[in-house]
């Protein structure tokens, strides 16, 4: 695109009319762009408050996500503890009844119903082969 520049008489000549209606012509497209120079403006600075608006609530979700991340670990940790805690309990109970010849194991459900599966126990493997195995009965 060639860009030329012209004198109010050469385009007043070029577009044959008077000197007056060339002036008014560029004083009037350039009014029209400044008005659209504005308009641009106002709508970018519309446009960056959106922006700053969208950033502040990806923010605010973030740290409500990082919280809830957080809280959920600490539930899932207190949860294996317990958890951890109540088997080691059934554990030194199946040794203590094992070292002992007890009978009756006090086994939570969950223990009872693994002990009444034998695919489920880790004695069975030793069972069969002739040592290892506990000396408790277990109720199903």
């Amino acid at each position: 695109m060639i860009i030329k520049t012209l004198t109010y008489a050469a385009l007043a000549e070029h577009l044959k009319c008077t000197l007056e209606v060339a002036r008014s012509l560029v004083t009037g497209d350039v009014a029209t762009l400044k008005e659209r120079i504005e308009s641009l403006q106002v709508e970018l600075a519309n446009l960056e408050a959106t922006a700053a608006r969208h950033w502040a609530d990806y923010e605010r979700e973030r740290d409500r996500a990082d919280r809830l991340v957080t809280e959920l670990l600490k539930a899932t940790a207190n949860t294996t503890m317990e958890l951890a805690a109540k088997l080691e309990a059934e554990i030194g109970a199946l040794r203590f009844a094992a070292d002992h010849g007890g009978d009756g194991c006090a086994l939570s459900g969950h223990a009872r119903r693994t002990f009444a599966r034998p695919e489920l126990r880790s004695d069975v493997g030793a069972r069969e082969q002739g040592r290892g195995a506990p000396r408790c009965r277990v109720p199903s």
